[in-house]
């Protein structure tokens, strides 16, 4: 019987931001489809702080801190994930003669951006399942 790891509120997080990293390299690559496409404004999603992610995580599984000692941290409250809103991308740097906005250079710098993004979550989301199963006492496994 395995353990669901999305109970784990920074596990869920990571995987929260991870999904949202996977669909952000959606819209930037249509957005590269649509360099030459006339009058195309480039899009981008709502940006999600992890932060917001993993604090609100706990919230989402129903559970609340409570401060039981005076010198406890309060916390902050999980807010309600709007699932990825996809906005127009911020002022275009330049517009073509045919009203196309897509700069190829500000969008391929969003993919690698996002890219090293997506590589430090799946780092972040391989350690913290390594030191479950050393917690748990498992072997290393593959």
């Amino acid at each position: 019987m395995g353990m669901d790891l999305n109970r784990i509120g920074l596990l869920k997080a990571i995987t929260q931001r991870m999904d949202w990293l996977g669909e952000r390299q959606r819209v930037l690559a249509e957005n590269i489809a649509n360099a030459d496409t006339p009058g195309y404004k480039p899009k981008d999603l709502k940006q999600v702080s992890f932060g917001e992610l993993v604090r609100g995580s706990g919230s989402q599984l129903g559970l609340t801190a409570r401060v039981t000692e005076p010198g406890h941290l309060r916390g902050l409250g999980g807010r309600q994930n709007d699932h990825w809103k996809v906005v127009r991308s911020a002022e275009a740097y330049e517009t073509a003669p045919n009203g196309n906005a897509v700069n190829l250079e500000q969008q391929m710098m969003n993919v690698a951006e996002t890219q090293g993004d997506h590589s430090l979550m799946t780092n972040l989301y391989r350690k913290q399942v390594t030191m479950l199963r050393k917690a748990l006492g498992s072997r290393q496994g593959g």
